[in-house]
């Protein structure tokens, strides 16, 4: 796990995943990348440490370099609802995962488990796209069904 400060978040974090580098409040990802944020740092994936971030009344800002992401290409900034939950309510690791770390989960169900999930940006260097994904309401935590 790499520390990472998150301005806004007392303490800041740990951040785990893949090709990816961090210094500070800085933050480097290599092509086919991602991380994920933790409040705590753990050997282990742990549900209850991934950071949840409390945007409600602040913002979020990143700074992009589209110059090396071409046509056909997509750099993708998004926030989802992990951790994933089952239909029981407790959280969940995930079955056919593939490549996507435990918990994961999004609107279109990358990783078996769909959660809400906001594309702040999908962009190369011709277009750029946001994306708010609606999902079903949730019944003990575990959605069905995102568009």
């Amino acid at each position: 796990a790499l520390p990472f400060t998150l301005h806004g978040v007392d303490g800041g974090g740990f951040l785990k995943g893949s090709a990816g580098t961090a210094a500070g409040d800085r933050l480097a990802l290599e092509h086919n990348g991602g991380v994920t944020f933790f409040s705590a740092c753990a050997e282990e994936w742990e549900a209850e440490s991934i950071g949840q971030l409390k945007l409600l009344g602040h913002e979020l800002s990143f700074v992009v370099d589209l110059n090396r992401v071409g046509c056909a290409c997509n750099l993708a900034v998004y926030l989802t609802s992990m951790p994933a939950r089952g239909f029981n309510g407790e959280f969940s690791r995930g079955e056919n995962r593939g490549t996507q770390p435990p918990y994961y989960c999004d609107a279109n169900m990358l990783g078996g488990q769909w959660c809400p999930e906001v594309d702040l940006m999908e962009a190369n260097d011709h277009v750029f796209q946001a994306t708010l994904h609606n999902c079903e309401p949730p019944q003990n935590g575990h959605y069905n069904y995102c568009d």
